[in-house]
């Protein structure tokens, strides 16, 4: 039963986090609302600072509340709009509503604007408006584009809103300090005091900072975009390094296709690796994969999106060349190797490395099947001169364990891949240099990646195809989403 609760809780984490923040948020709403109004009714800069509209005969008090207030709701119905943020931006707009209601409770804003005033609306519209604008809305009126459809602008300055409105409530409620100036319809004039001193008020400051500062690390985290994480893959030569990253660009293709997030979100991949994509897709029963050149360099990578109430963008590259570099890339990321000496691959595996978040290490099981040298010693040295990089271990050609799979389980290994997955750790774990590199990793598991082959005449395995022509691949999809965590 744990273990259920478990698997359930994982399987539904983001709407689990995503509830968690919403409820922290509800819960400080009122508190922080009632400390708004306080330092209102007894700040002496801010109030200042409001009656400055005293000055201006163009806007009124109620007109610069509703302007101020519509250019929040301007960059909240971004964020609504952004399918990356449309779940945010429902629970941004209950906030709204429940905050408004709390300053309603004690007499504050609401009460105090009419907005049966057609100026008053007139202000509200304008500010609207320029919240739409200031926040991205632009991009509304694109009827096709090549990026991702973000509202990041107006997802930043709904944060600085907030911040801004909490740390001055919380400044102006917690300093005592005489009144500087005061301003009139005569003018601004410098107030005469007997008292200069600064004081704090402490009580209930320790209570106030704290509820400010989580909900403003909290309002942060709500509606922040996840940044790109960078996958970079590295293997020995033939070990699948192109047919793995078509494999997970094909099926990043086909997956979430009912997710808006992720539709409108481009792949982005490179041209070399829409080429191979292009002659795999191509209806014969071989791989049709053409060899790097000697001095040749081919960029394979693209993007997706992970996750739907948190997106994570997470880019997965590599470089495909002719030769063998792995041997020599251990001194060229510690700086034993100069850029005089180093050629343009190396320079570009090095800069891949080190540019990666996460490097993907591949281990090709044809070769641990048949005994042949897994040509993964260079490993060792990298991980120590990329100490600081995550590590994902991925098997690729798994298809050579699915007889001794069968055979041992009495079924396919894509009906039972979690089984399938223990069996290849087991197996691979019995090599003493894979059984290292796992512990060099820190425990890291194997993924075991492969496509659906079977064998033609000669005796070479080749990919089978579904009734549409396209090939089938097995782990990629579990593979992403361990990614993307």
């Amino acid at each position: 039963m744990i273990t259920a609760a478990v698997t359930t809780l994982n399987r539904h984490r983001e709407k689990v986090s995503l509830v968690g923040y919403f409820v922290v948020m509800l819960g400080l709403t009122l508190p922080l609302a009632t400390m708004l109004g306080s330092a209102y009714e007894d700040g002496k800069l801010t109030r200042s600072l409001i009656d400055l509209h005293l000055l201006v005969d163009a806007i009124d008090l109620e007109g610069v509340s509703v302007f101020l207030l519509g250019i929040f709701i301007g960059l909240l119905i971004l964020l609504t709009i952004d399918p990356k943020k449309r779940w945010q931006g429902y629970l941004l707009w209950i906030g709204l509503v429940i905050s408004l209601l709390g300053l309603w409770t004690i007499g504050l804003f609401i009460p105090n604007i009419d907005f049966t005033s057609t100026t008053n609306l007139g202000w509200l519209a304008v500010g609207i408006l320029l919240g739409l604008v200031l926040g991205g809305g632009r991009k509304l009126l694109r009827t096709q584009t090549a990026q991702a459809f973000e509202f990041r602008s107006a997802a930043k300055g709904i944060y600085l809103i907030v911040a801004l409105l909490i740390v001055s409530a919380l400044i102006e409620t917690h300093l005592v300090y005489p009144t500087i100036f005061e301003i009139t319809a005569d003018g601004v004039s410098i107030v005469s005091s007997e008292t200069s001193g600064v004081s704090v008020e402490t009580d209930g400051l320790a209570r106030n900072a704290v509820l400010s500062g989580i909900f403003i690390l909290t309002v942060r985290r709500f509606i922040q975009y996840d940044s790109e994480e960078d996958f970079f893959v590295l293997g020995p030569r033939g070990s699948g390094k192109s047919l793995f990253l078509i494999g997970a660009y094909l099926e990043a293709l086909n997956r979430g296709r009912n997710d808006e997030a992720t539709k409108q979100t481009p792949l982005q991949p490179s041209q070399e690796l829409m080429k191979m994509v292009e002659n795999l897709d191509q209806r014969s029963e071989g791989w049709l994969i053409e060899a790097t050149g000697r001095g040749e360099i081919k960029d394979l990578a693209f993007q997706y999106v992970h996750g739907s109430t948190f997106p994570k963008n997470v880019k997965v590259s590599s470089i495909d060349y002719a030769g063998e570099y792995l041997s020599r890339l251990p001194d060229a990321l510690s700086g034993a190797v100069t850029e005089d000496d180093a050629d343009n691959t190396l320079l570009r595996l090095s800069d891949g490395v080190e540019d990666a978040d996460t490097l993907i290490l591949l281990v090709d099981l044809e070769r641990y099947a048949n005994g042949e040298s897994l040509d993964i010693s260079e490993y060792f040295s990298i991980l120590q001169a990329a100490n600081d990089k995550g590590i994902f271990v991925v098997a690729t050609k798994a298809d050579v364990f699915i007889e001794d799979f069968q055979k041992e389980q009495g079924i396919e290994p894509h009906l039972a891949f979690d089984e399938f997955k223990d069996f290849v750790n087991q197996r691979l774990r019995q090599s003493e240099q894979i059984d290292s590199l796992i512990r060099q990793t820190a425990g890291a598991e194997i993924h075991p990646v492969y496509y659906q082959t079977t064998e033609n005449e000669n005796g070479d395995r080749v990919p089978m195809r579904d009734e549409t022509g396209s090939v089938m691949t097995i782990g990629f999809d579990r593979l992403l989403n361990e990614l993307g965590r």
